[in-house]
């Protein structure tokens, strides 16, 4: 059950593929169900080629009574015993729907924050709200333990039901194996040092910390070293970064490629990896994604995002916000090639030890069956 639309793309497809391939080692394919926020019969291009047991569930019409009890039938039609859901909460009418369709076993999977952290009486109510709620999901899964953290000492969550599975990436499709053709479209010459951004542009991603630091360092240096290609933007949304860029010399060497299909290839030709955001950051699966093609990532010191770099091994954290210590720790890796060399190695081997959507799927699978 996921409460975003079909085909909303990028980690979320991603996602939706592990779930049906997790779901698939429980149940034969007939007796899968999916449901999307908004569904109109469309071909949902995460799943297999002929899979149609798909349905409209939101949130926001459940209100309604027919349209509620039209889901229930649903439910109850193909006999769904357990629902694997996406940031569910710990209660709301769409858990009471499940229950009420004789859903046996309800998993919550949180790929963002549940809570900001409380404390004292308000922390306290949090708790007794959880103990007593009766039609809670039975079991919390969180990617980060930053994330659990939050959902214990912000929701009130039992300390014993949250479980960490971080998020998995594709080894076998992300590999260090540069494609040398990767970045011919961008005219960047080959003797450059290209760093790369892949995720989406509001403001607590940080895209500004990543166009000062460029900034920093094409004035700081008589030939800068860097280029920089920001992947993600809609069409319009790179307006006013491009507007931060006026009359500096990292004007022309900062590129917004838009959503792309060619991200690991992309990946595999850049030197480094950046994500600078500086609100919230569960767990990004776009940071394992560039170190899985052996990229050493400088990633802000923040939550969840902290946790996908070892610090100083395959990368390294700076304050978030700081562009004047994004810059220079840049300026470092761009000129220390054997440093970046050890980092491409260390980041690479942590993701496949830890971090492969193999291992993502077995302890999915081993904390369902514990369950049921």
């Amino acid at each position: 059950m996921f409460h975003t639309p079909v085909n909303a793309g990028y980690a979320m497809s991603k996602l939706e593929k592990t779930f049906y391939d997790v779901a698939c080692e429980l149940s034969a394919p007939e007796g899968i169900m999916f449901s999307f926020s908004s569904y109109d019969g469309e071909t949902v291009q995460s799943l297999p080629d002929g899979f149609s047991n798909v349905i409209e569930l939101s949130s926001g019409k459940l209100n309604d009574p027919e349209y509620y009890d039209s889901k229930k039938n649903d439910f109850n039609d193909h006999a769904i015993d357990v629902a694997l859901c996406f940031d569910l909460q710990v209660s709301g009418v769409a858990v009471t729907l499940l229950r009420d369709a004789g859903v046996a076993k309800i998993i919550s999977y949180w790929g963002s924050t549940i809570s900001g952290l409380n404390s004292g009486i308000k922390l306290i109510l949090k708790r007794i709200e959880v103990l007593f709620s009766r039609r809670k999901p039975d079991l919390f899964i969180f990617e980060s333990e930053a994330m659990r953290k939050h959902a214990i000492n912000g929701r009130g969550i039992s300390v014993n039901r949250p479980r960490v599975i971080p998020t998995g990436v594709d080894t076998d499709l992300l590999t260090p194996r540069a494609d040398p053709n990767a970045l011919a479209g961008f005219g960047i010459s080959a003797s450059r040092r290209v760093a790369i951004y892949s995720g989406h542009m509001e403001e607590r991603k940080g895209v500004h910390v990543l166009i000062e630091a460029m900034k920093i360092l094409s004035d700081r240096q008589a030939k800068p070293q860097w280029d920089l290609i920001i992947c993600g933007n809609r069409p319009g949304e790179e307006v006013r970064f491009v507007e931060m860029l006026e009359d500096s010399n990292a004007q022309g060497a900062v590129r917004f490629a838009g959503y792309r299909s060619d991200l690991p290839q992309l990946m595999r030709a850049c030197a480094i990896g950046l994500i600078a955001s500086t609100g919230w950051d569960s767990f990004p699966m776009s940071a394992l994604e560039m170190a899985a093609c052996g990229l050493p990532i400088i990633v802000s010191d923040l939550q969840g995002l902290s946790e996908t770099v070892e610090h100083g091994v395959t990368g390294y954290l700076f304050e978030p916000g700081d562009h004047y210590a994004l810059a220079s720790l840049m300026d470092e890796l761009g000129r220390n090639g054997e440093r970046r060399a050890v980092m491409s190695a260390a980041a690479r081997s942590r993701i496949e030890s830890s971090y492969s959507v193999k291992i993502q799927r077995e302890n999915l699978l081993a904390a369902i069956g514990e369950l049921l």
